[in-house]
């Protein structure tokens, strides 16, 4: 088995978003087990070796920042990797002090998830502070009808010059295999969500002739944008792999290992 990331979900002690469209609304939230996962994590440690992941991401089914012992826990368990928390920045961006923890524990990328450009600029104090502490900015543009496509990649141009990002991913918000169509998110994202906004951006993008950096193992291409990274994302949760090369092995807050956020029976050990 090989697999090209570890993701840990950190034990769930709320959201202070309350996202339209929240993923975990749709797959469903599980009881934490802390003590679990302590006696586990040593093997999931070897397992993510044995595998030859070659990162690790903590998030969570809500925000990870709100259960910050834990998170920190984990971040210096897994430090010998590049390490990556994925936060949507409300908490964060008000007690900027907590960045130098964050970093003395041994994170590498921070990603800021967001739906439009104007919270793109309230987090400019915080984009700064990351990058004075020598992480790397990487923000998650969630692309649904909030964040205003037309003309974008111009406007993105003239962000790249204010040297505030490292990174930009493009995240088509989609409803999860297995979910209900009748559910409130699921309902919301078929309302609110234009496939053809995702499309757009990206042929936006091409049309900036991007240099194309590199392709990663899931065959996302890579491309530099007046030195921002710039990535698609076609799914924003991982539901199915090939079993000889996983994306994620994905540490649950219940103490188990599965390859799945929404099947129990993909559930490893």
């Amino acid at each position: 088995m090989k697999a090209q990331n570890l993701t840990i979900s950190i034990p769930y002690k709320g959201c202070d978003k309350n996202c339209e469209y929240c993923v975990s609304k749709m797959t469903g939230y599980i009881e934490s087990d802390i003590d679990l996962m302590r006696m586990k994590v040593d093997k999931v440690y070897n397992l993510a070796k044995a595998a030859n992941v070659t990162s690790v991401l903590l998030t969570g089914k809500g925000e990870p920042l709100l259960n910050r012992d834990i998170l920190l826990e984990f971040v210096k368990k897994f430090q010998e990797w590049p390490v990556e928390i994925q936060t949507n920045g409300i908490w964060l961006s008000k007690n900027l002090w907590f960045l130098n923890n964050i970093m003395l524990a041994g994170t590498d990328i921070i990603a800021v998830s967001i739906d439009t450009m104007e919270q793109f600029w309230d987090y400019e104090n915080l984009f700064n502070k990351i990058k004075k502490l020598g992480m790397v900015v990487r923000v998650c543009m969630n692309v649904t009808n909030l964040l205003k496509i037309n003309r974008f990649f111009e406007l993105f141009i003239k962000l790249t010059k204010e040297d505030l990002v490292d990174q930009l991913l493009f995240r088509n918000i989609t409803i999860p295999n297995n979910t209900s169509k009748e559910h409130s998110a699921a309902k919301w994202i078929t309302d609110n969500v234009d496939k053809y906004d995702y499309s757009d951006l990206y042929h936006q993008l091409m049309d900036s002739h991007p240099y194309e950096i590199r392709t990663l193992p899931d065959g996302t291409k890579v491309y530099d944008v007046n030195g921002v990274s710039v990535t698609f994302s076609d799914y924003c949760i991982q539901d199915r792999n090939d079993s000889e090369d996983i994306r994620s092995l994905i540490f649950m807050e219940d103490g188990h290992l599965y390859t799945s956020w929404n099947s129990k029976a993909s559930m490893l050990f």
